[in-house]
């Protein structure tokens, strides 16, 4: 009977330790599974995360160069408009009409370049505000040049054409600094 005890024995012993060790490697599995399912929502949040900050700068990006491209056509548009008023003033033509849209153009302008307040960076801002600033002496100057033919006097008019002269000068600075701002930026934007 001895034998059989000790079978009975070594049995349960065995059996015993089957479901110890089926219950520690069950949760073993189970510790590593939960590990792995953490590991891998960690990953894909991360993935997620880095999708959308890409999708984010690439949305910026489109925008900037939507933006910066409707400010070179507006900058564009005012200039064809103040070359016919210039041509219609050295030719003593009517310029009511040109002068008027060289307005809306200048409106325009500043329209365009409102957006780069909310889409910057600053340099950008800050280069449009300073184009606009001197687009505006620069119109304001050929509305006295326009003016003055009519009073005839001819020292003023050689005043008044220097100022448009350098004012010429001014807004090619601050379109040559706008455009080398946007393209520092889209091609430092490029490289992230």
């Amino acid at each position: 009977m001895d034998e059989e005890l000790a079978a009975l024995l070594a049995g349960v012993i065995g059996l015993a330790g089957a479901v110890l060790g089926a219950a520690v490697g069950g949760l073993a599995s189970y510790r590593a599974a939960k590990h792995s399912a953490e590991v891998a929502a960690r990953a894909l949040a991360a993935q997620v995360a880095g999708q959308a900050r890409y999708e984010q700068e690439q949305w910026v990006r489109q925008e900037r160069r939507q933006v910066y491209g409707d400010i070179n056509r507006a900058y564009a548009e005012l200039a064809a408009a103040l070359a016919a008023l210039h041509s219609a003033l050295d030719g003593r033509g009517p310029v009511q009409e040109l002068a008027e849209r060289v307005e809306e153009r200048r409106l325009q302008l500043s329209v365009a370049v409102s957006p780069t307040a909310m889409l910057g960076p600053v340099e950008v801002h800050d280069a449009a505000r300073a184009l606009i600033g001197a687009t505006d002496a620069f119109v304001e100057a050929y509305r006295e040049l326009a003016v003055l033919p009519q009073a005839r006097e001819p020292v003023q008019l050689d005043t008044v054409r220097e100022r448009v002269a350098g004012h010429r000068a001014d807004v090619h600075a601050c379109l040559s600094n706008f455009s080398a701002a946007c393209r520092n930026v889209l091609l430092r934007q490029g490289d992230s």
